[in-house]
């Protein structure tokens, strides 16, 4: 990211800041143990032995949460961390631990790395090695915690037989995802200057961000991630707009979409129950509203690991279904940014400001309306991008983890010492998009949308990416 965006990016600090079968039951095929490596029932799938098998999935683990400690990093000290600026970096260090695992023993097709498979290798060195290059290449600021992170890890290696072929896989591997991603439209962040429409449900730069302290652009406000989805390149979907979502309410301009009986129920909903003093919304919507309001990337990727625990997932298993979802993420963040800016409505802050001028007699404005969650994030409503990453999510788990043992109880970074549970993970992706009717983001069509949009997103990126070797 450029200076000048982190620099932006700090100053709008207050923002997310504030509010911010025991495996896969799909059809697996025998596999055939190199005759080197067959030695009786202490090997496992694949022919890996069990010791290196478990090596390799705390390997894939550890990884994937100092993904997570390191995202900090892509900001300076203070800022909101985006999303979608998040997702990256967590797609890029689960791809690279995926791609070394799957060019020592393959079992499902690599994503960036195309070089010869190595069996010698040493299978957790590979890994925490292409875990600490790709981190570190992707969110340069957290070198020196991931580097002593990675010394520590790979202290535990040292001796085991093919460690330098592990080391050498490793930084193959996160090398070729590097590659692949260095041109990919985010160094800019998605920021550029925006202009809101004039008629009524166009979305307007909303408090504070339409103070002169955020006119970054002399445009009287700031919108964030604006030419996003416009620019940047997606991980697994074929363009940012595969998936464009429908016309809001589906009329044919915003104006005639706040004059909709839906629209007019929607927006009566969130005023009613979206507010900070909202005494219509019951205890357990207001826990919901806050319990959802983390980052999604970094809330699923808490539920993928959940699952693949609870579903005794191998390294193999894990490291597909951590990259696949991440890889989800981002390209559900590109096309719902994309859609957002394609139709620009009104965030329902505005929408209670301006009810007395929107032509629609059946609203009526609230003076003082302030959401739960202060503030409302600077982008349009329409389609909910929270409730589409969490369709993603939900897609993803299913078809990789299918069956009925996806049982969620789960914490929240948003909400300290909540426990919350869920029969399956879409019944949590449902409580995920329905938070933000609570919290007072979104209007309840957004949410149904932009859950719709997510699950599209999810079922091809499963059907599409990283898919099992036959």
């Amino acid at each position: 990211m450029s200076s000048s965006v982190a620099k932006l990016r700090c100053a709008v600090s207050i923002l997310v800041a504030v509010v911010t079968t025991a495996c896969n039951t799909d059809s697996v095929p025998t596999v055939t143990a190199p005759a080197d490596l067959v030695a009786g029932p202490v090997y496992e799938r694949g022919g890996v032995p069990h010791r290196q098998a478990q090596a390799a999935l705390d390997a894939v683990m550890d990884g994937n949460a100092q993904s997570i400690a390191a995202a900090p990093a892509l900001v300076p000290p203070g800022a909101p961390l985006a999303p979608f600026i998040e997702a990256r970096l967590y797609a890029i260090a689960n791809v690279a631990m995926h791609d070394a695992l799957n060019a020592i023993v393959p079992r499902f097709e690599r994503y960036a790395d195309t070089g010869p498979v190595d069996r010698d290798a040493a299978i957790a060195v590979a890994v925490l090695t292409a875990a600490r290059d790709a981190i570190v290449g992707a969110d340069p600021g957290a070198q020196a915690a991931t580097d002593a992170w990675y010394a520590a890890a790979i202290a535990g290696q040292a001796g085991v037989p093919g460690y330098a072929d592990g080391v050498a896989i490793g930084q193959r591997v996160a090398a070729a995802i590097l590659a692949l991603r260095t041109s990919d439209g985010t160094a800019g962040g998605g920021v550029a200057p925006y202009t809101p429409g004039t008629s009524p449900g166009d979305y307007q730069f909303t408090f504070p961000f339409n103070t002169p302290g955020f006119d970054f652009f002399g445009t009287g406000g700031f919108a964030d991630a604006s030419i996003w989805g416009a620019t940047v390149t997606p991980f697994v979907v074929t363009s940012t707009s595969q998936f464009r979502a429908a016309r809001p309410y589906g009329a044919a301009s915003n104006s005639a979409a706040v004059q909709t009986a839906q629209y007019t129920r929607d927006y009566n909903e969130v005023k009613a129950i979206g507010c900070a003093g909202c005494a219509a919304r019951t205890a357990t919507q207001t826990e919901i509203a806050l319990f959802w309001v983390e980052n999604s990337p970094t809330g699923w990727n808490r539920i993928a690991r959940i699952v693949a625990d609870q579903r005794n997932l191998d390294a193999w298993e894990a490291a597909r279904l951590l990259a696949l979802l991440q890889m989800g993420e981002f390209d559900a963040y590109a096309t719902n940014l994309e859609s957002k800016y394609y139709y620009n409505f009104w965030r329902p802050v505005t929408a209670v400001a301006l009810a007395g001028t929107d032509g629609n007699p059946a609203t009526s404005p609230a003076v003082g309306w302030e959401v739960l969650a202060f503030p409302t994030p600077p982008v349009p409503d329409y389609p909910s991008a929270h409730a589409a990453a969490g369709g993603t999510a939900a897609a993803i788990i299913e078809a990789l983890v299918p069956g009925r043992g996806n049982r969620i109880e789960m914490t929240s970074g948003s909400l300290p010492g909540v426990t919350r549970t869920f029969a399956t993970v879409g019944e949590a992706a449902t409580e995920n998009a329905l938070s933000r009717i609570y919290v007072g983001f979104h209007f309840r069509h957004a949410v149904d949308v932009g859950l719709g949009q997510g699950r599209e997103v999810g079922d091809y990126i499963a059907g599409n990416a990283l898919s099992r070797i036959r």
